[in-house]
């Protein structure tokens, strides 16, 4: 098991760097790299299975029955090749198993380490951050990055995109909350620099997205305090701190700088949109929109993978094809009405399991499962996996919530003092001599 607990530290360990190897370190395999967490994902079923771990979860077979029906409806009737297919049975399928692995290798002691991992981690990231938000648009430091149209960039830190910046600070924030609600976790001048970084980094980072995903964090860490009637004085702790920090941070030039940009870059957003009504609209909107129109693709798809950029690259054609954006929109458009639709059913059904679970571990006074769902449930549901970033997120955000449910085996330690008690108890007194 130690094996499998390292495999699942690398993975995280490249999901957080592996931008940064793409970008900075082996430039010249930027696209190798972008698949680098598959083969340790494999390797991981590798040792899973050598360990007898369970593969009998429903999720294991649906997710292999609907790989092999999609693939082979594609390999039939689909317009791209089979590399296409091959990417996107790695894309909506590979890492499934995951999720369900995770949490018999991993316990909540082992999550609460890999939290207290991120929250260091996030302090050289946001510095990152600022410092490419501070660099010209063709600065080294910024390969990769998104041009605005102020001169500056939106940031993407150790990232290949702002998107995998986004899901890091959302997940570091759950940790952060429950440090604050649980008291003692981890040291307040810890808490306190990571409150400065997120506060900074989402400053920055002109997304829209991370500031929703933080904020959703932050809602159901106040509703757990409100209906638990615990850890409110923690939350206050938490509120003073942020507003702190908040007012302290407001008199930097990069802070006014890029809220600035992020706060005309919403208006511009919600002028199209219509507010922020629009942007929740658009929400549910990329999950009706595709089902209500299902009749406009072939019965078949056009292939899977084929909605993909990356494997939408390797396929060529004359035809003009509507390549979507939206998640189930792809699902469908890649499998059709009838496998794209179970596909986001699926999907749908993965994240009321993981819900389910993160929320019976709450009511056993366990909130951290339900914090860190709440920064990845989206992902799970309609994130755009044919990102790898976001797929990493989703995977391991998912496999975190369900290991945090998991309880700790009891102590080696209080077996040693029972151990030595006993001992004691057996061994002759010192002032005893040994009659003749």
């Amino acid at each position: 098991m130690n094996r499998l607990r390292k495999l699942v530290w690398a993975y995280l360990l490249l999901l957080v760097f592996e931008g940064a190897l793409r970008k900075w370190v082996i430039h010249s395999l930027d696209a190798p790299l972008l698949l680098i967490r598959d083969p340790v994902a494999m390797w991981i079923y590798f040792e899973a299975w050598r360990n007898r771990l369970a593969f009998n979860n429903f999720f294991f077979g649906a997710n292999l029955a609907l790989a092999v029906s999609t693939a082979l409806l594609a390999t039939l009737f689909g317009i791209a090749n089979s590399l296409v297919t091959i990417y996107g049975l790695r894309t909506d399928f590979l890492q499934v198993p995951l999720i369900f692995l995770i949490p018999q290798i991993l316990n909540r002691d082992d999550v609460i380490a890999m939290g207290k991992f991120a929250c260091y981690a996030a302090i050289p990231i946001t510095a990152v951050v600022i410092y490419q938000f501070r660099s010209p648009p063709d600065s080294w430091i910024n390969i990769g990055t998104m041009a605005t149209h102020y001169g500056t960039v939106r940031p993407s830190g150790t990232f290949s995109f702002v998107t995998g910046l986004s899901s890091f600070y959302a997940l570091t924030s759950a940790y952060l909350f429950y440090g604050f609600i649980q008291g003692r976790l981890y040291k307040i001048w810890l808490m306190a620099l990571v409150t400065c970084c997120l506060l900074l980094g989402s400053a920055c980072s002109g997304s829209r997205t991370c500031l929703v995903e933080i904020g959703i964090v932050a809602v159901v860490a106040v509703l757990c305090v409100v209906t638990r009637g615990k850890g409110g004085v923690g939350m206050l702790v938490a509120a003073g701190l942020i507003g702190l920090a908040a007012v302290s941070l407001s008199s930097l030039s990069v802070v006014q700088e890029g809220v600035g940009q992020l706060n005309q870059r919403i208006d511009d957003a919600g002028n199209v949109e219509g507010g922020a009504g629009g942007f929740v609209a658009r929400f549910f909107n990329s999950m009706l929109t595709p089902v209500m129109t299902m009749g406009q693709v072939p019965l078949f798809g056009y292939g899977l993978g084929l909605g993909t950029n990356a494997a939408a690259g390797l396929f060529q054609t004359d035809d003009v094809l509507y390549w979507p954006e939206a998640e189930w929109d792809r699902l469908i458009f890649e499998c059709g009405p009838i496998f794209g639709f179970l596909l986001c059913i699926f999907r749908l059904a993965l994240t009321l399991a993981v819900a389910k679970r993160a929320y019976d571990a709450y009511r056993r006074d366990n909130i951290l499962p339900i914090l860190i769902f709440a920064s990845c449930g989206l992902l799970i549901l309609n994130g755009q996996w044919g990102v790898p970033t976001i797929l990493g997120f989703a995977i391991f955000g998912a496999g975190l919530t369900l290991a945090a449910c998991e309880e700790p085996p009891e102590d080696d330690e209080d077996e040693e003092e029972y151990d030595e008690e006993h001992e004691e108890e057996s061994a002759p007194s010192p002032s005893s001599g040994t009659r003749d």
